[in-house]
């Protein structure tokens, strides 16, 4: 016995198409998101947003990354999605300062996330959440001032120098 139409399988056909619109309304909804905000962004695909060469492994992340950035070179910033949600690219090196060092306590939790068995990926600055992110961060800026920087930064030709003849007397081919 069918429910709108005089055949049940039209009725699961209208089923289907609706629940395909719905999905299709709801994978789509933040679409517009930078457009509002007068970002420019790349032009995100319906499901995946920009992510279709790295989702089908056509392009590693980094290539697609590097593309993106010389793309949009007269741009400060753009945004793209990965499958629904918005994410910013910086490129201008006077944001990311500002993001990093003035506005860093606005931008402490990351997305990204880290097996929390593995010792080096939760103690790293990049994936550790707050509280902990203040804690170690409080504890490694003084760590790197301009003049310690210097001063490893000599320390470390002097490695890259001992390595490179390492590397030059041990015929590696």
């Amino acid at each position: 016995m069918a429910l709108l139409m005089n055949y049940w399988v039209l009725d699961l056909l209208a089923l289907l198409a609706i629940l395909i619109a719905v999905f299709y309304l709801y994978m789509t909804r933040n679409f517009n998101y930078w457009t509002k905000r007068g970002v420019a962004q790349i032009p995100p695909i319906p499901f995946i947003g920009n992510f279709k060469e790295i989702m089908f492994q056509q392009k590693s992340g980094s290539l697609v990354f590097r593309d993106w950035y010389e793309k949009y070179v007269t741009q400060p910033y753009v945004g793209f999605y990965v499958l629904d949600r918005p994410y910013l690219m910086i490129r201008d090196p006077e944001i990311i300062k500002l993001i990093l060092i003035k506005d860093a306590d606005y931008f402490q939790n990351r997305h990204a996330q880290v097996n929390v068995k593995d010792a080096l990926g939760t103690g790293n600055l990049f994936f550790i959440r707050n509280p902990a992110w203040k804690y170690l961060r409080a504890k490694l800026t003084p760590v790197y001032t301009g003049s310690k920087l210097r001063k490893m930064f000599e320390l470390m030709l002097d490695v890259c120098k001992d390595l490179e003849i390492f590397l030059e007397g041990s015929h590696l081919d």
